[in-house]
């Protein structure tokens, strides 16, 4: 016998199945992430919709700027046409982003009283927002460090 919560299940959402860009879905985030079945569809959906929005706009307006990038991808209609594993890369980016996103969510409707939950750790929302940081600087080529040259 058990008393452990069993969720209904979900079924997933896709983002950005028409856009042209690397479709995600929510189910595939909670794989990635190991996000438990117990968080809302609905809720884990609009900020994977906010995150990858976040992410477009980053890269977008990296390509607005430059002219002569180390990117290699071409651009159809505005929109990268990334190979496997610059997709593997853009999603990994897109979920790292959100994770850190739902953070305080998490924590919010987190069910453990004890332990070493780090779900409303400022410290740890930081690194995962640096692995999508990091993982958008590798799509545009560019090294781990933000120093330029002036």
């Amino acid at each position: 016998m058990s008393f452990g919560y069993e969720a209904t299940a979900q079924n997933s959402i896709e983002i950005d199945a028409q856009s042209g860009w690397p479709e995600l879905s929510t189910g595939e985030f909670r794989d990635h992430r190991r996000i438990p079945e117990f968080y809302e569809e609905t809720v884990i959906a609009d900020s994977l919709n906010r995150s990858a929005l976040e992410v477009q706009q980053q890269l977008s307006n990296f390509f607005m700027k430059q002219a002569d990038t180390d990117v290699t991808f071409t651009l159809v209609n505005g929109v990268p046409n990334f190979n496997d594993k610059q997709q593997s890369v853009y999603r990994g980016a897109v979920y790292a982003r959100s994770h850190a996103d739902l953070m305080g969510y998490f924590s919010a409707v987190d069910q453990k009283d004890a332990g070493n939950n780090k779900a409303d750790s400022v410290d740890q929302q930081d690194a995962i927002l640096a692995q999508s940081n990091r993982s958008i600087r590798l799509l545009l080529g560019l090294g781990r460090a933000g120093v330029h040259t002036l």
